[in-house]
């Protein structure tokens, strides 16, 4: 069929994209945008958690950790603390047991061999360490004690007590040689008093060491005691101090 002269064919209209189209594009656009931006968050809380999970191990090892301490802090006081220290009674050194255990075998042998021999406490003599009445009444209150006396009857002859005293009672001794005119001394880890109760002179009688001498020699609570009539000098007593002690 002709087509009318002057009339014209309309031209095509430019195809337009449906309206639901268009729509359904946006769509999909929005949605895979929206997974990405969820798998995003995903990352991000992982990480988040994870971090913060490790913070609260962290942190859940930290009151053990505090407790441990806190314990080892307590205990440590206790466990490093100086023990307590008991005060201890002072060194006491005993009284011998017997005479032959207060004088040295050398000097018990020198005796022996002297002569016709010098006897140990033999009965007939009498006396002790002191010619003080104070002293000697001391002496006798005092247990344990010991008593040796070495010699005969006569003009020469040696008396030594062993006794044991307290602090109280070697102040006593003490100042009792002292008033008496005794030189006292610190010697040997003790105090030694000596009072020359007679000269040459006084009591002329020979042999050695005449004279008459007490001394007292008193050191962790022993007191020794000696008396000699023209019997030795320093030696005697030097001798019953060195077995005693040891020194």
């Amino acid at each position: 069929m002709s087509t009318p002269e002057g009339s014209k064919v309309p031209e095509q209209a430019p195809a337009v994209a449906s309206p639901i189209t268009a729509k359904k594009s946006r769509t999909g656009l929005w949605i895979g945008i929206g997974i990405a931006v969820l798998v995003v968050i995903a990352i991000v809380i992982a990480a988040v958690s994870g971090a913060f999970g490790g913070a609260n191990t962290a942190t859940s090892a930290s009151p053990t950790a505090e407790v441990s301490a806190s314990a080892s802090s307590s205990a440590s006081p206790t466990g490093s603390a100086s023990p307590s220290v008991t005060p201890t009674e002072p060194v006491r050194v005993a009284v011998p047991a017997d005479c032959t255990a207060a004088f040295s075998s050398e000097l018990q042998q020198k005796f022996a061999a002297s002569g016709e021999g010098i006897p140990l406490n033999d009965p007939d003599t009498a006396g002790g360490g002191t010619e003080d009445a104070e002293l000697a009444t001391l002496l006798d209150r005092l247990r344990p004690n010991l008593e040796c006396r070495w010699g005969t009857p006569g003009d020469s002859g040696a008396s030594t007590s062993f006794a044991a005293v307290n602090e109280t009672q070697a102040g006593i001794v003490n100042a009792n040689m002292k008033a008496r005119g005794a030189e006292c001394t610190e010697a040997q880890g003790g105090t030694l008093c000596i009072i020359p109760l007679a000269t040459d002179e006084e009591n002329p009688w020979g042999g050695e060491g005449a004279g008459i001498r007490e001394s007292s020699f008193i050191r962790e609570g022993l007191w020794i005691s000696a008396k000699q009539i023209n019997f030795m000098g320093n030696e005697y007593l030097q001798d019953s101090i060195s077995t005693v002690f040891g020194s």
